[in-house]
């Protein structure tokens, strides 16, 4: 018992546990903390940068909060994390691993893990990663406007839609590749095959992402009547974010928003996964999660779906371009050329042994 408390998967989940519950707990303070800076910098300017904040800040809702204390407990808790693991240039033997002891040894990693390295193909892989996912995905978005599936917004707002995609493109996609395909596969590659540890990794990063506040069941907007049937959440409170929290595992009711939303998020995950595994480096996988951040961020400005579509096609296309069938089609075909695309590098093992030969 002591063995399986100790290992890295255990500290694993316990991160991811307790990155909840702290943002729980942050997230009424950090709450009425942007609303005093919000109130103080319309009234008085401070300096640009406060200012800036505090725009955000009193626009910002309670969800948003939530998200934000997510990524700060997130942060607080991975240098713990890190400490907590030991981690050594090798991996521990298997008779070392608790996991031995309920798994085949088929099923448990007998290497050393998959250290990264920076490839000198790795600018090349960042591009072609972004030209990819990005082309596909605003391809699919044209079809679905030439179908009259989706109509473009009068007037369109490209300077809106730029400046709302370039930033969450770049910061979101390197701290998620960090965290998720550097650090959180990087220990599953430790203790399991290559296979399982991928799949694992990206329902965690599928049910993280998943696991976002829902507009129709716990909103709290300032100023503005409760909806009749949503869960009020006093901000003042100080287990607001546990109420929060509760709303939240409420998405996993509805059958359809799993099916679309959780399915797409897990492929997502797994193309992203195998990215980092098949060229054992994050440049890839930064360059497709940047580019599907962008893609996705900027059409859902510029274009909407069409009202009276008829519901027989909610199956093939939700509400924006994550959801639906023809989304997954369209990350089937991004997987098989990212496979394909791979193929053309030779493997980690291969440059190290060049390396040494030279």
């Amino acid at each position: 018992m002591i063995r399986v408390l100790r290992s890295d998967a255990t500290k694993l989940v316990l991160y991811l546990i307790s990155c909840f519950l702290l943002a729980a707990l942050l997230t009424p303070w950090l709450y009425n903390a942007g609303t005093v800076l919000g109130e103080l910098t319309l009234e008085t300017s401070i300096n640009p940068a406060v200012d800036y904040v505090g725009e955000h800040a009193r626009k910002a809702d309670f969800p948003v909060y939530f998200k934000r204390s997510l990524l700060i407990a997130a942060l607080l808790l991975l240098l713990p994390l890190l400490f907590s693991m030991k981690l050594r240039h090798k991996a521990a033997p298997l008779r070392d691993s608790p996991w031995s002891i309920y798994l085949p040894s088929r099923a448990v990693a007998q290497a050393e893990g998959q250290p990264l390295r920076n490839s000198k193909w790795g600018p090349v892989q960042l591009i072609i990663g972004f030209l990819l996912a990005a082309g596909l995905l605003f391809g699919m978005g044209w079809l679905l406007l030439s179908m009259g599936w989706f109509t473009l917004k009068d007037p369109i707002p490209w300077e809106k839609a730029w400046e709302k995609s370039v930033g969450p493109s770049v910061t979101a996609s390197l701290l998620e590749e960090i965290i998720f395909r550097g650090v959180f596969l990087g220990i599953c590659l430790r203790t399991f095959r290559p296979g399982k540890a991928i799949i694992m990794v990206s329902l965690v990063f599928a049910a993280l992402h998943f696991l976002q506040p829902p507009d129709d069941v716990a909103v709290f907007v300032r100023g503005e009547p409760i909806p009749a049937g949503a869960m009020f959440i006093d901000p003042e409170s100080s287990i607001s974010g546990f109420r929060l929290l509760q709303a939240i595992a409420m998405r996993f009711q509805d059958f359809e928003l799993v099916l679309f939303e959780f399915v797409s998020l897990t492929v997502v995950g797994l193309i992203l996964a195998y990215a980092r595994y098949a060229t054992s480096s994050l440049w890839l996988p930064i360059g497709l999660h940047s580019g599907w951040i962008f893609a996705y961020t900027f059409y859902g400005r510029i274009a909407r779906r069409t009202p009276d579509l008829e519901d027989n096609l909610q199956y093939l296309i939700g509400s924006d371009l994550k959801e639906g069938v023809a989304p997954l089609a369209t990350l089937a075909i991004t997987a098989f050329l990212v496979f394909l695309f791979t193929r053309m590098f030779p493997k980690p093992s291969e440059e190290v042994r060049e390396k040494d030969l030279a």
